[in-house]
């Protein structure tokens, strides 16, 4: 598998390589009133009007220096995620990725696996069970109200 690896304030966590559609230096990104708080609003990329989400804000990691946004397709939307500093793509082996324990699965469910590489470990970030349903709909209403105007 291979990981795109970044930094949450000391932790490093990584996305699968082939859900990362590109990696950005952090741009301005314009609020929208009435979101969740880590729904920091929506950015222009490239002519495309795309929603950005704060994972330092989403976990807790506040007062971080927000370095990268990483543009990700899931469920056919280009969802930026703001991170405090993208590293590396690693490739890590089948037999150095490792079940999350459970306690913590049931917490945070996009948190399925931890990899192993270099005595070190990489949260992987489930980018499909991040969003709950209510979070998607925000979004997908934020982008709607966003196109009429």
């Amino acid at each position: 598998m291979q990981l795109l690896t970044f930094m949450l304030g000391d932790v490093k966590f990584g996305i699968e390589l082939e859900q990362v559609k590109s990696i950005e230096q952090k741009m301005q990104i314009v609020s929208v009133p009435n979101v969740r708080p880590y729904i920091r609003g929506i950015m222009n990329l490239h002519g495309n009007v795309i929603p950005v989400y704060s994972l330092p804000v989403k976990f807790g990691y506040e007062n971080v220096k927000v370095e990268n946004i990483i543009v990700v397709e899931e469920n056919g939307m280009r969802i930026g995620f703001e991170v405090c500093k993208v590293q590396e793509i690693l490739n890590v082996s089948d037999k150095d990725v490792h079940v999350m324990p459970a306690i913590i699965k049931h917490s945070q469910n996009c948190f399925s696996e931890v990899a192993s590489s270099n005595k070190n470990l990489i949260v992987t970030l489930d980018v499909g069970n991040l969003l709950t349903e209510e979070e998607r709909e925000d979004m997908q209403k934020m982008l709607a109200n966003e196109e009429t105007v």
